[in-house]
């Protein structure tokens, strides 16, 4: 199966997507530090290896520049180009400039399409556009893309991690035949950060919560009520804003929510509070970064 490649921009509840044609190279490439400390006077069995620094995981992509409508958006999971957006080689560039990060809040992601897709979320750290005078009217774009997460200016003025999550999953109608999805739901309950010697006030006050999920398993069902390889994507956060007024408990020091109608299946979970600064921040640090806990629940 092709694979189609896209490069998105996330920009509020917008994202600006654009699709790489032409595709020259694609390496995903993790490093994973270690410092070996040799034994004097042993074998290089006992050599000891001292990891001390977390994991980076990088994206290289590099493709030739074609004159086409690449610029769009998402429709579902397909992507439509922009009305009018048929661009020179040289009209795409001008966009590029517009479409790379100019703000420390600006994140991106890498998704893969295709019989195994993938999706990595993080920032764009450089871009080069090249042509050669043996071939002066064919560029060549690479792109260097490093995963996790963006960190923005205003992080201390948003809510810290919860002290603690608590997530239940709940059965929704598994008697056959039995209706996928059908009133099946993730009730969570959160204790807020607790660590403050006053409570925020004002702006910095907690006015809700930001949940972002993805399936991460299929459900094995034994009711033949669906196929375990079709009820649901899998790996691909879904976002879901609750205001005070939508949780069960918003006021006391357990809140309590839920999110339902979800397909049968295995969970992981990450929930961070708000208050009037989380729009400003970081348009994606807030909802997966260190202001969440993440935690692994199961459905039907």
């Amino acid at each position: 199966m092709t694979q189609e490649i896209y490069l998105i921009k996330h920009v509020g509840s917008n994202d600006e997507v654009y699709h790489i044609s032409n595709l020259n190279n694609f390496t995903w490439k993790i490093d994973t530090p270690v410092t070996p400390m040799p034994l004097p006077e042993d074998t290089h069995e006992e050599n000891i290896l001292v990891k001390m620094e977390g994991n980076t995981a990088k994206i290289d992509v590099s493709w030739t520049l074609v004159e086409g409508a690449h610029f769009g958006h998402f429709n579902g999971d397909v992507f439509v180009p922009n009305t009018g957006t048929d661009e020179t080689v040289l009209g795409q560039i001008e966009t590029f400039k517009e479409f790379v990060p100019k703000s420390i809040g600006d994140s991106y992601s890498i998704k893969i399409t295709g019989a195994n897709g993938l999706i990595d979320k993080g920032t764009i750290s450089s871009m080069n556009f090249s042509v050669s005078g043996s071939s002066p009217i064919v560029w060549n774009v690479s792109l260097s893309f490093y995963v996790g997460n963006v960190v923005a200016m205003l992080e201390a003025d948003i809510p810290p991690a919860p002290t603690s999550v608590t997530l239940v999953g709940s059965t929704g109608n598994t008697a056959p035949p039995a209706v996928p999805g059908t009133n099946s739901r993730i009730t969570f309950t959160l204790v807020p950060y607790d660590g403050y010697a006053d409570p925020p006030t004002g702006s910095s006050a907690t006015n809700g919560v930001i949940i972002k999920y993805k399936k991460t398993k299929h459900a094995a069902r034994t009711d033949d009520s669906e196929a375990t390889s079709a009820d649901g994507t899998l790996n691909e956060w879904i976002t879901v804003p609750l205001t005070n007024a939508q949780l069960t408990n918003p006021t006391s020091n357990a809140i309590g929510g839920y999110f339902n109608n979800l397909p049968h299946g295995e969970y992981t979970v990450k929930i961070a509070q708000t208050n009037g600064f989380s729009a400003d921040a970081g348009t994606e640090y807030y909802r997966k970064g260190a202001t969440t806990t993440s935690t692994t629940v199961v459905v039907g």
